[in-house]
């Protein structure tokens, strides 16, 4: 049996003899997870304790900066500690706030808020939502492009958790996109989602070296500052695997290492149908967020295959300007002429440019509860039952038609091996 990542609950396929699955270790969560993580705080990668950085600064504010609604980051588990951490030092809860990283994305619901931190902690501390084309909370660091979060920058201790993992352009979430998108202004995110930078050779998922996404947002974070890193790694149940706390490059590099190792896998082939997913909840609320998964299919594809993506999208297709956007694309060709001419930008395109190379390589058969209206708009073939969209790929291929299955979607690393390029 296969356990595809979908929703809250997943979807379970038979596994027939023409499956292959491709997927990482599947590496055993932590005990104590508490522990462990005060154990890192106390035991930094490449800094000083956070407890004793605290002493030696003089502060009146301290920003810790968490992932949004979108992220499966386990912040219940991480803040507590964090703050029990800075209580010891002798900070008292007046002088810390938190801010969520939202990057371009809507701002949180109450309800989200709790769900994200914990009822206690939203109760007991500010929970600030960042808003990128908000130019009241926006602050330039002069003579660069680097625009970013008021609150952030005139704190005087900044914290940034997040997770570590797999991502489509940045090779890697985590430290510094905790801020650069987390809570950069517009006029940055215009460059670090630009068309220029996503059509880079190596801005895809799993590379760093040359990434033009993760060079700008290293910069970005070097200038705006980050004090200390809090990052972790999770598997398929949600549970802490890795701790990687301290300074805010070597801390994500080390994420980064043991990260790769786990989710990294290699295939012989490309196949005519590939199965995945968006990784479940709640990366797969949309069809925004849906595209991440594609890409990971489109490394082993066929010219002119089936992609089966697995994404419930629980809350439709995106915002009514990512909506608006899909529907102004007649063409493909047509859509990258208008976002590569100098000057253009649009916030959402991002979330296009990937679909375009997607669907300009393979069908997309969508397994979703988006109506056939919305999945026409995505410029998708829309199946409520996976079984069903499988039976229909076959059909076209024939039933004895190998077929790859990637059951964490973006959460994997699928390689061609070099031989095979």
């Amino acid at each position: 049996m296969i356990k595809l990542k979908y929703g809250k609950s997943g979807i379970e396929l038979n596994y027939p003899a023409n499956f292959v699955v491709f997927e990482g270790n599947d590496i055993s969560g932590i005990e104590n997870p508490e522990e462990k993580i005060r154990w890192s705080l106390k035991n930094p990668v490449g800094c000083p304790p956070l407890s004793e950085i605290v002493r030696k600064k003089r502060i009146e504010k301290i920003c810790i900066v968490i992932s949004d609604h979108t992220r499966a980051v386990p912040n219940k588990i991480i803040l507590p500690v964090i703050i029990e951490t800075l209580k010891f030092a002798g900070i008292p809860d007046e002088k810390i706030f938190i801010l969520i990283g939202n990057g371009t994305h809507r701002s949180t619901t109450e309800e989200e808020k709790i769900e994200l931190a914990g009822k206690e902690i939203v109760e007991r501390f500010p929970i600030y939502d960042h808003c990128s084309t908000d130019d009241s909370m926006i602050v330039r660091i002069e003579n660069t492009d680097f625009y970013v979060n008021k609150r952030y920058l005139d704190a005087d201790l900044k914290i940034v958790t997040g997770m570590t993992e797999p991502h489509f352009f940045a090779g890697f979430s985590g430290g510094r996109k905790g801020v650069c998108p987390g809570i950069a202004g517009y006029q940055s995110i215009k460059i670090f989602h630009g068309a220029d930078f996503l059509e880079h050779p190596n801005t895809k998922p799993g590379i760093l070296e040359n990434n033009p996404c993760h060079i700008f947002a290293t910069e970005f974070a070097r200038k705006t500052g980050i004090d200390f890193l809090v990052n972790v790694t999770i598997n398929k149940k949600g549970e802490i695997t890795g701790i990687f706390s301290g300074d805010f490059e070597k801390a994500f590099m080390k994420g980064v290492e043991f990260c790769k190792s786990s989710t990294t896998v290699f295939s012989e082939k490309k196949y005519k149908i590939v199965i995945t997913t968006n990784g479940g909840y709640p990366l797969d609320r949309d069809f925004y967020q849906s595209v991440k998964g594609m890409v990971t299919a489109l490394e082993i594809v066929e010219e002119g295959g089936i992609i089966i993506s697995a994404a419930e999208c629980c809350d439709g297709v995106g915002s009514a300007n990512f909506k608006k956007l899909l529907y102004g694309m007649q063409k493909t060709e047509d859509f990258m002429k208008m976002i590569m001419q100098p000057g253009y930008f649009h916030d959402l395109q991002w979330g296009v440019q990937p679909l375009v190379h997607v669907i300009d390589r393979a069908r997309v058969f969508l397994v979703s509860t988006l109506s056939e209206k919305d999945a026409s708009l995505c410029k998708v073939i829309p199946f409520k039952d996976i079984d069903q969209a499988i039976r229909a790929a076959l059909d076209e291929y024939g039933k004895e038609t190998e077929i790859a299955v990637i059951p964490d979607g973006p959460y994997t690393i699928v390689q061609l091996k070099k031989e095979n390029l």
